[in-house]
């Protein structure tokens, strides 16, 4: 039994090898808060409010020796780091890309960006910022007066630039620029859903299954998408919303404000690989034919046609080791660059991107798009019969620019070797039998939403190119009494087949349109000045009603712009000075004759055209002009007429 020393020795031993335990029923005090540290009180240390501040409904501030305070220059380290590991990574990336462009020879398949049974590839691309601005040429006015801020002589010019000169660009949403994100939304669907019924027929720049799933859905499910995504999906809403503004008139954003959207990604699109680029080229182009002002077509559009030439698209070589759906989207691209390309130089009057005999590559088939990701292995033929969703109508249209071209070259080039009568004939007569194989062969759908896929606008085509066939020209500037009838008729069914396309809603403002209708009016008015024959086959309300239904149609397609009320304002003018021959002989006005031939592209003029005459100057001799056909000064000297006969009806 021990003793009460040896539990005292043995307790002070335990005491200096191990720390004594609490006494039972005790425990370690918490740190008291500042509160209660102040009133010296104790402090069950509950977190985050003890309970004596609980109970007296105080602020409870925790002790600092609680408080676990984070080592910054540790953080700072890391995040440092960090940085230079993202710029180590965003350098090779650069250098990347830039060996890549700079090789350009690679396989053209890891360039088109389509998803395809051999996986995908992802380019290295700038990254998208709202704080990056394009200043490029891509933005500037179409038709503009000033050239580095100078005035310049634009008499020579085609009718677009006098008609569209100075013309203002529409203006976006105030308040637009500070927002940074834009939800998409049912309606973007629907819009889409527009674009790829409308639009897309005539401009298959587009594939719809690999835009959809690429670009729009990982935009409208918040998801990670391509940097290019941005620009392509807010330019085919940009695109829908100006072919249907009544889908879009309830909406808070216009198709201007997708359009600024867009653009604010424009600086990534020159960085991006070749065929991606181009496509995104041509989609301001599209946006360009409804606001010419907006973006410069002819820029923008050249720019495309010489980048696919740039890669050897117009080479039928290119795509022959390509599978099917890369090799008929390289030569879609191709063709959509020609068919732009050939629209603009004819309408422009300048020359024209490439010639015919530089290419190689065949039109693409008449197939679908989804065609094109079912049908991979194996011979592929297109389909025999035109459906709405293939490549029937754009074929055609494909064709039908070719044709255009040769016409454009025979007949309205700046230097054209002149032809024998005999000649002149036999060509235009081949060129007339090509454009009514073209007609005839045109395809045929049930009612569809397209304007581009109506009877009414193969016939406007069609009639279009007859106009440009047998009006006055450098190629033939005298018209015989067949080649005014041919004209006439065909302004007036081009009149016609505009206004039933917009009584169905089918057609809206595009500056080609309104172009085509503005000419078509001139040259019904310049049939009727130019022969007697054509007067004594019509009579002064005939002429005046189809005069009105064009003047009407002018409007109605300006939809309120500047343009319109130009437009109507010359044809008025010149309706009132030359209707005015059905009640009285022909008078020599000068002024009235140099205007047609400026509107026809045949004459210079000391003032532009759409400035006109003045009625102080009728009559009044004018100082002759320069002209590129010596033929008319001999003409105008006594007018058209002389003694209710035409020059030409003496000929002929």
């Amino acid at each position: 039994m021990s003793s009460p020393g040896s539990n005292r020795n043995a307790s002070r031993a335990n005491s200096l090898g191990s720390p004594p335990a609490h006494r039972r029923g005790l425990k370690r005090s918490a740190a008291a808060c500042e509160r209660c540290r102040r009133r010296k009180q104790k402090c069950d240390g509950k977190l985050p409010i003890c309970g004596p501040c609980g109970s007296a409904r105080a602020i409870c501030v925790p002790s600092e020796r609680l408080v676990v305070r984070p080592d910054f220059c540790s953080h700072c380290v890391g995040l440092r780091e960090k940085v230079a590991r993202l710029e180590a990574e965003v350098q090779a990336l650069e250098s990347r890309s830039l060996n890549e462009h700079q090789n350009g020879d690679g396989d053209s398949q890891q360039h088109l960006g389509y998803t395809s049974s051999e996986g995908q590839s992802i380019s290295a691309a700038p990254c998208r910022s709202l704080d990056i601005a394009y200043t490029g040429r891509i933005l500037r006015p179409t038709f503009a007066s000033r050239l580095n801020g100078q005035e310049v002589d634009d008499a020579f010019k085609s009718s677009p630039w006098h008609l569209w000169r100075d013309d203002p660009t529409t203006a976006a949403t105030p308040g637009l620029a500070e927002q940074t994100a834009w939800p998409l939304d049912a309606h973007a669907s629907k819009l889409i859903d527009i674009f790829f019924a409308r639009r897309w027929p005539s401009l298959p720049i587009l594939h719809q299954p690999t835009f959809r799933q690429r670009h729009y859905e990982p935009l409208l499910n918040g998801k990670p998408a391509k940097d290019l995504s941005h620009f392509q999906v807010y330019m085919v809403l940009a695109i829908a919303g100006a072919e249907a503004p009544s889908a879009n008139r309830s909406q808070t954003l216009s198709h201007q404000d997708f359009f600024q959207i867009a653009i604010r990604d424009l600086h990534l699109i020159l960085n991006a690989d070749d065929l991606e680029c181009i496509q995104c080229l041509l989609l301001l182009c599209m946006y360009g034919s409804n606001e010419p002002q907006s973006v410069n077509m002819w820029y923008t559009s050249g720019l495309a046609l010489r980048l696919a030439i740039g890669i050897d698209l117009h080479r039928a070589e290119t795509t022959s080791k390509l599978d099917l759906l890369h090799a008929e989207m390289s030569k879609r691209i191709f063709w959509c660059a020609y068919v732009m390309d050939r629209s603009m130089a004819i309408a422009m009057g300048r020359p024209l991107g490439i010639q015919d005999t530089d290419i190689t590559t065949p039109l693409p088939l008449q197939l679908s798009d989804s065609q094109l990701m079912e049908l991979s292995e194996g011979p592929v033929m297109g389909n025999l019969v035109a459906q709405s969703d293939d490549m029937s109508t754009f074929i055609h249209v494909s064709k039908l620019r070719r044709l255009n071209g040769e016409i454009y070259k025979s007949f309205h080039a700046p230097v054209i070797s002149g032809m024998a009568d005999v000649a002149l004939d036999t060509v235009r007569s081949g060129y007339l039998s090509r454009l009514n194989d073209w007609i005839a062969a045109s395809p045929r759908y049930l009612p569809t939403a397209s304007m581009f896929q109506s009877p009414e606008w193969f016939q406007i085509a069609y009639h279009q190119a007859v106009l440009s066939l047998y009006r006055p020209s450098r190629g033939a500037p005298m018209s015989s009494i067949d080649s005014l009838r041919l004209c006439m008729d065909s302004a007036i069914s081009m009149v016609g087949c505009y206004n039933a396309l917009y009584a169905k809603n089918k057609i809206v403002y595009t500056f080609l349109a309104l172009n085509s209708v503005f000419m078509a009016a001139v040259t019904i008015l310049y049939c009727i000045r130019a022969s007697s024959a054509i007067r004594d086959e019509l009579s002064k309300s005939v002429a005046e009603a189809n005069i009105s239904s064009a003047v009407r149609l002018l409007q109605s397609l300006s939809s309120g712009r500047s343009v319109g009320s130009r437009c109507t304002e010359i044809i008025e003018r010149l309706s009132s000075a030359v209707l005015t021959v059905f009640d009285q002989p022909v008078q020599s006005e000068e002024l009235v004759d140099a205007e047609f031939l400026s509107w026809f592209g045949l004459k210079f003029l000391s003032v532009r055209p759409d400035e006109g005459f003045r009625a102080e100057d009728m009559g009044v001799p004018a100082q002759p002009t320069p002209n590129f056909d010596i033929p008319w000064n001999d003409l105008m000297d006594a007018g058209y007429e002389m003694i209710n006969t035409t020059y030409m009806d003496m000929l002929f």
